[in-house]
Parts: structure tokens; sequence; C-alpha cells
């Protein structure tokens, strides 16, 4: 029970608990306004078959947002202004797509049912499997989203000059890590004013040596939210209850979503529990 009340507390400190809207279908519809005022977007309605989907043409071309992720960060963080984050996500939604440069590659950390799901829709997408169900998805990072590219945005590059490329803008946000945690079984950890880099941690070897201070041996890693990682101490024989409780957690408040699987980085190499 202590454990799990340490666990809590992180994830206390992550979210707030208040609630800002009663509901997704009354934040759908705030973002349907928005929408509609937005020059370039033709029509925007709500989706009859699921209160978080919108059907919308914008451009000529029919799309169906879904605003379950915003409406679950705006609902964990009550501090955070919802115009803005309304904005943000109409923007992303409306902008004309920013060609794909070395300045603003990354890399982000996906599922591959995330891959598969965008190549069943048609999309050649830059990628490799790290393990497990992870994958290292490229994406363009732009004011206000992530956009993946694909091979042809990078005529005659190799994929292992490209992923040296990502990887050092990554690293460009490294003075902004963010650590909570007093406990000495687990710390929290995300990327402040870049949030979805904060699970991309695990592909840079300067982000492990500066938490060996705090785990000098082999560590659990936690991926279930895009905007967090969690890191256990696996020499700690509550570590992977400790990791298993603080995912279960996370999936019931249901935004953000990645993986419910724990990983391993033992003796330097990314490993996924069976």
């Amino acid at each position: 029970m202590a454990l799990f009340s340490t666990i809590a507390g992180l994830l206390g400190r992550a979210k707030a608990q208040k609630r800002r809207f009663s509901n997704v279908a009354e934040f759908r519809d705030l973002v349907i306004a928005a929408l509609k005022r937005h020059p370039g977007v033709d029509s925007a309605t709500a989706d009859p078959s699921d209160p978080a989907k919108i059907d919308a043409k914008i451009g000529g071309v029919e799309v169906t947002p879904d605003v379950t992720n915003v409406f679950g960060y705006l609902n964990s963080y009550p501090d955070e202004d919802a115009d803005a984050a309304i904005d943000r996500l109409v923007r992303g939604l409306t902008e004309t797509r920013t060609k794909a440069s070395e300045e603003n590659l990354i890399a982000v950390i996906r599922t591959q049912q995330y891959v598969e799901h965008l190549k069943s829709m048609g999309l050649d997408l830059l990628y490799e499997p790290l393990v497990g169900e992870i994958a290292v998805v490229y994406m363009a990072d732009l004011p206000d989203s992530v956009s993946p590219v694909a091979p042809k945005d990078f005529p005659g590059r190799a994929l292992a000059d490209l992923r040296t490329v990502a990887l050092d803008n990554v690293r460009k946000w490294l003075p902004k890590i963010v650590s909570d945690g007093e406990a000495a079984v687990a710390c929290l950890y995300f990327v402040d004013g870049n949030t979805m880099l904060s699970t991309s941690l695990i592909l840079i070897d300067e982000f492990w040596l500066s938490i060996k201070p705090q785990f000098p041996g082999d560590v659990l890693f936690a991926l279930s939210r895009r905007d967090q990682l969690f890191v256990f101490d696996a020499g700690n024989p509550q570590a992977q209850s400790a990791a298993r409780q603080m995912i279960d957690v996370t999936f019931k408040d249901g935004f953000n979503l990645l993986s419910d699987k724990i990983f391993e980085r033992r003796n330097g190499k990314l490993l996924a529990q069976v």
C-alpha cells in the first residue's frame, strides 16, 4: 500500500484530479465551433457514432478528428489554458503541411499498431522497429503538432544518416528535462515545452548517463503515455509491481496512451518483457 501511494503521488503531480469539462461531447462542441471560425474549414459537425469524433471537411479533404487526447489532457491539467489548447488543435488540423527538413526531423516512439494503422491508410512512413511492440517513427516537429515523414521527403538519404540527424535534434531538448520522484524505486521524466519527446529519451545515451546517479544499475521503464517516461530501479524487489500499477492507473485515465507493456534497460540494451 505504501508503494502504491508513492506511485499514485507521482501520478498526482503529473496530473491534477479535478475535471474541467463534464464530458467529451461538451468539449467537442467547443472544438467544432473553433473549427467553423477558422479559414479553410468547409464544414465541421459532430460524428453521430462517436462522442469524441468530428466529421469535417478542410481544404476540400474529408477528415475525422478525434478530440479524446486533448480532452483528457485538459481535464488532467486544469491549470492549462483550454482556449489555447483548442487553438493549437485547430491549427494542427488546418495548417498547411510544412516541408520536412533536417532542422525539424525528430525520432518519436510509437507502437507497431500505430505504424500499421497509418500504412493501412496508404501512408508511406519513415520508421524502424525498436523492441517489442514499439517502433521509432520519424516525424517533422511542427509548431502545433508532429507529423510523420516519408522516405520520399529525404530522397537519396540513408536511414542511418537520418537517424543521426533526428536524434541530434532530440538531444537539443535535453536541458529541458524535468524529473519528478522522491522514491528511490521510481521517477517520472518529461521534456518541458515538447512533451511528445519525453518517451524519445530512451533512445539517447546521454539521458541514461544523466540519471545514473539515481539509477546506477539496470532499470525498468514504462511508456504508458506518449508524453511521460517512468523509470524504475530494477534492483528493487517492488519495481515490477510498481511499474504494473502505474501503467494500469494511467490506462484508466485513457488519453495520450502508448504502451501497456513493461520494458527494461539491461547492460545498456533495451529489452521488452515477455
